[in-house]
C-alpha cells in the first residue's frame, strides 16, 4: 500500500501553526512573522516527514507553474553538474521544478528557449552558457521572463551569479611558481570571452609580480573541453617542445586532455612537466596522475543562482547579481619542482628540456 502524502494540513496539525504560515515558512517568505525558533521547528518538522510542495496543486491554483529552465553547453561536465545539483536542491526545497536543456551546437538557442517556455511554461532561465543569440532574445523583449548568467558574465545581462575566477587563477599560477617553475605554457579560452579573460588575467597577475614577462609562444587558445586541450597541447608542443616547465590549463577537462598529449609523447607529468587545471571534480581524482586544481563552491553558485531567480519571480528583487570567492588549491600528484634537464621525445625529434628555474 503506498504511503499516504504529507500535506500543509498535516504539518499544521503537528506544529500548530496555520497552512499559509507554514507555506511561508517552507518557501523561505522573507516577510513572514514568525520567531526564529518556531521557524526552525516548522522545518525540522517538515524534514522529518519528508514533506514534498504539491507543485501541480499549487499551479492550478495560482495559474503558475513554478518551473525554472535551465540550458547546459555540455551534459558531460562535472562542473556543471556541480551547479545543477546546487540549483535542484533550492528548487526543490522551495517547491519549483529544474527543467533542464543541453545547447547543443547544432540546435538554436531560440529553439531550445521556445521549447522550453512554450512546452514546459518555464518562468525564469538561469543559462550555465553565453551565446550571443541568447543576449539578442533577451533584449528583443519576445520572451517576457527573467533571465539569468550562471557562472559568466556579459554586457546586456543584468542578473548574474558568477565565480571570481581572477585570485584563482593567480593561486594557480603562484603554486607553479613557489615550486620553481618559471617557463609556465597557458592554454586558455577565448579571451574575448568573460570567464577566459578573468583566468589569463590572473595567470597574468601572478607572473607580473615575480616579474616575469608573458610570452605569446607559451599561450595556446583552447577552450573548456578535453578534446580541445588535447589539440591545444598538441600545437603547442609541436611548436615549443622542451620550452616550458609547466602548464596552467583554464579548465579541468583541459588539463585532462593536455595530460593525455604529454603521456603519448612520452612527457612525464609531473616529472618533465607539471599541470594545473581549474575548477575541480571528480575526473581531477581518477586521472593518472590525478590532477591539481583551484577548486571554487559550485554547488553554491548553482544554489545562489536558483535563490536569486525565485526571489526574481516572486516579485522580491527587481535584479540579483553575487560574486562568489574562496578559490582552494587542491594539491594533487600532477605538480612538483622542476626536474633536471632531460631528453623529450616528441614524435620523430628529440629535443632537450631545460629547466629555466632561477
Amino acid at each position: 500500500m503506498s504511503k499516504k502524502r504529507v500535506t500543509l494540513k498535516f504539518l499544521s496539525e503537528r506544529t500548530g501553526f496555520d497552512v499559509s504560515t507554514i507555506s511561508r515558512v517552507l518557501r523561505n517568505d522573507a516577510a513572514v512573522s514568525i520567531r526564529p525558533e518556531n521557524m526552525e521547528l516548522i522545518k525540522r518538522i517538515a524534514r522529518e516527514f519528508n514533506y514534498v510542495p504539491d507543485t501541480a496543486a499549487r499551479s492550478l491554483r495560482s495559474s503558475r507553474s513554478y518551473s525554472i529552465g535551465t540550458v547546459l553547453p555540455s551534459l558531460q561536465n562535472q562542473i556543471h553538474a556541480q551547479i545543477v545539483e546546487g540549483a535542484s536542491r533550492v528548487c526543490r526545497e522551495r517547491g519549483y521544478s529544474l527543467v533542464i536543456a543541453h545547447l547543443a551546437n547544432e540546435i538554436s538557442p531560440q529553439q531550445v528557449v521556445g521549447d522550453l517556455i512554450n512546452h514546459n511554461r518555464i518562468e525564469g532561465l538561469m543559462s550555465l552558457t553565453f551565446r550571443p543569440e541568447l543576449r539578442e532574445m533577451v533584449n528583443s523583449g519576445d520572451h517576457e521572463i527573467p533571465v539569468m548568467a550562471v557562472n559568466w558574465r556579459a554586457s546586456g545581462f543584468r542578473n548574474y551569479v558568477a565565480l571570481d575566477e581572477r585570485p584563482g587563477a593567480r593561486m594557480a599560477t603562484e603554486h607553479l611558481l613557489d615550486l620553481g617553475h618559471r617557463r609556465i605554457a597557458h592554454l586558455s579560452g577565448d579571451r574575448r570571452r568573460f570567464n577566459a579573460a578573468e583566468r589569463f588575467a590572473g595567470y597574468q597577475d601572478a607572473l607580473d609580480a615575480r616579474g616575469i614577462a608573458v610570452d605569446p609562444a607559451l599561450i595556446e587558445v583552447a577552450g573548456y573541453g578535453y578534446e580541445e586541450g588535447f589539440r591545444a597541447m598538441s600545437a603547442l608542443v609541436a611548436r615549443s617542445p622542451g620550452a616550458f616547465t609547466a602548464v596552467f590549463a583554464v579548465s579541468l577537462l583541459t588539463a585532462a586532455g593536455a595530460i593525455a598529449v604529454m603521456n603519448r609523447h612520452g612527457i612525464r607529468v609531473p616529472e618533465d612537466v607539471s599541470v594545473v587545471g581549474f575548477n575541480d571534480g571528480m575526473l581531477a581524482e581518477v586521472t593518472n596522475p590525478t590532477i591539481t586544481t583551484v577548486a571554487y563552491p559550485l554547488d553554491q553558485v548553482g544554489a545562489s543562482a536558483a535563490e536569486g531567480m525565485i526571489s526574481l519571480l516572486e516579485g522580491r528583487l527587481e535584479t540579483y547579481q553575487d560574486v562568489i570567492g574562496a578559490p582552494k588549491l587542491m594539491r594533487r600528484s600532477s605538480t612538483a619542482e622542476p626536474a633536471r634537464p632531460r631528453a623529450i621525445r616528441t614524435g620523430s625529434r628529440q629535443q632537450i628540456s631545460k629547466n629555466t628555474a632561477s
